[in-house]
């Protein structure tokens, strides 16, 4: 049977691009004429029922997150609301705390309200309760493969972390990560440790027992890697700028100088104000790339709703380097 995928290889454009048409949203003048001739080439007829089922549904959307109060879910949150408000949707804001059994009830929601789709950032293993008939877009980590899955490319993050803090003269370099480790900060780690294993740079990962509360564990590892009055690295990557600003903090309390004695790069790269002079290095994350991407799958996933069964390779975003005032150079 012919397939939207189909079309759009005949015609030499995207999937979206084939998608809008048939759902008769703005496409290109050149664009219809190449997707009207595929689409007779190839007889294909998009099914009647599936698209009756998309005008039955809501222009709401769901979107489940572990938390708002940081400012990368925080900045996340308010680019998606943006992205699909470009296209005439609402978004519903479920806080989920991780908790598998609050992701199931809010997916369980979306379905009986028949809401257009769910976009979520899910850390917990929830692919064999979630149908695969429900138009879905994963952040961060796959729910499974037939639900597309867009990420940042946190390998090469971590990987520029590593090499910033060598630009920057430090010699032994320090990974703050935390257990247990989700896919996204175990990716952050191997590009750190790859990067200074290949080039022979002396380093150490060091896990936090307690996410939300790192101050202790912070303390005990500062005060145990202590040579007198110096602290024993002078390079540290953070898995997140929470992290990072916490560890800047007990260093100075310590009077250990930032980044004169240690160099420190945190992981996301949002500011508070939109103004604010960035102050912690960090690798940045693209939110708005990211919520662009995925309200756009989205909408093709709705289009799409007869050819669910398709897997996806996961898109990866390019991150960038923020410098600030917790780096040398």
């Amino acid at each position: 049977m012919t397939t939207m995928d189909d079309v759009s290889r005949e015609a030499h454009v995207s999937r979206g691009t084939v998608s809008n048409y048939i759902n008769g949203k703005p496409v290109k003048p050149d664009n219809i004429a190449k997707i009207k001739k595929a689409i007779e080439k190839l007889d294909y007829v998009p099914n009647a029922s599936a698209q009756s089922l998309k005008r039955n549904r809501s222009e709401y959307v769901v979107f489940i997150i572990p938390r708002v109060n940081t400012p990368f879910f925080s900045q996340l949150t308010n680019d998606i609301q943006l992205a699909l408000r470009e296209k005439n949707l609402k978004m519903i804001l479920c806080v989920s705390e991780s908790e598998a059994e609050r992701e199931i009830v809010y997916i369980q929601m979306a379905k009986s309200q028949k809401v257009a789709g769910i976009i979520t950032i899910s850390y917990s293993n929830i692919a064999g309760l979630v149908p695969a008939d429900i138009p879905l877009v994963a952040l961060e980590k796959q729910v499974s493969r037939f639900f597309p899955l867009i990420i940042s490319d946190n390998y090469r993050g971590g990987e520029l972390a590593a090499r910033k803090l060598i630009e920057g003269h430090s010699n032994k370099l320090l990974h703050v990560s935390h257990k247990p480790e989700y896919e996204v900060g175990a990716n952050r780690r191997k590009g750190f440790v790859d990067f200074c294993e290949k080039n022979e740079i002396n380093y150490e990962v060091f896990y936090v027992k307690d996410k939300e509360h790192p101050q202790e564990d912070f303390e005990e590892f500062i005060d145990s890697h202590m040579e007198g009055h110096k602290f024993m690295y002078d390079g540290v990557f953070c898995e997140m700028d929470e992290f990072a600003f916490e560890f800047w903090k007990l260093l100075s309390d310590r009077n250990i100088k930032v980044p004169e004695d240690v160099q420190i790069i945190g992981f996301d790269g949002i500011r508070i104000f939109p103004r604010q002079e960035p102050v912690l290095a960090s690798i940045r994350q693209p939110t708005k790339l990211i919520a662009k991407f995925a309200v756009e799958y989205l909408i093709d996933r709705i289009a799409s709703y007869n050819e669910m069964l398709e897997e996806f390779e996961p898109l990866v975003l390019p991150i960038s380097f923020i410098p600030g005032k917790s780096v040398r150079k």
